[in-house]
């Protein structure tokens, strides 16, 4: 039997007998402050108290502007990666060109395809022709506000040099995408797990592309 209560055209089947019932619900906030706030995060602070009558307080709530990523895909099918330091680890991380939303994407249109077109070109240098937007998911529902989206970039040209921010430095490489999964999957290599999503979301487009054309 199919559950009730899940978005339209989600398929997902109910553990368990009998319909799905009201259990769940959103906690109830009976107050809320900003602990601290800069550019980069907001953190409020929650208090809380659940559908069972639990006080949960304080609850912080990590507030950052949405993310996006962004997997381009050169005409001979290499994708172009990053390598950069990231601080929290300490450590040089393999990942996707990606950033925040700012102010100025949202007068376009579509804020987050305006990211990423924008954080292309500035991490890379490289513009597309074309983005596709391979999937938009919550980076940690259970304790940070923002989403993140996916895209592939295709049609790549080169438009000019990149455009660090301060601070910022990317090193570029080209690799093959079936031989990067297969390093995430072995272990060899460690990305941010978001990254990691994306990849594999690439790869089944790609893949399901390239079989409809042989069709």
């Amino acid at each position: 039997m199919l559950s009730a209560g899940f978005r339209s055209g989600t398929h997902l089947t109910h553990i368990g007998d009998g319909p799905m019932n009201d259990e769940l619900k959103p906690w109830s906030v009976t107050a809320s402050r900003i602990s601290y706030e800069d550019r980069w995060i907001r953190v409020r602070s929650d208090d809380c108290i659940t559908a069972d009558g639990t006080v949960v307080a304080p609850f912080h709530v990590l507030d950052y502007p949405d993310w996006i990523n962004v997997i381009p895909v050169m005409p001979d099918g290499r994708v172009l990666l990053t390598r950069e330091y990231r601080h929290d680890r300490g450590e040089i991380v393999l990942g996707l060109v990606a950033g925040s939303l700012e102010p100025g994407d949202s007068k376009t249109g579509d804020a987050a395809m305006a990211a990423a077109r924008r954080e292309l070109r500035e991490e890379t240098g490289y513009e597309a022709s074309t983005f596709i937007k391979l999937l938009t998911s919550y980076p940690n529902a259970a304790s940070q506000s923002n989403m993140v989206t996916s895209w592939l970039a295709l049609g790549l040209s080169r438009a000019g040099e990149p455009s660090f921010d301060p601070g910022e430095k990317v090193e570029l490489l080209f690799a093959d995408l079936a031989a990067i999964l297969g390093e995430l999957q072995s272990g060899a290599v460690i990305m941010q797990s978001m990254h990691v999503a994306a990849l594999y979301a690439a790869e089944s487009w790609l893949r399901i592309q390239a079989s409809e054309g042989l069709k």
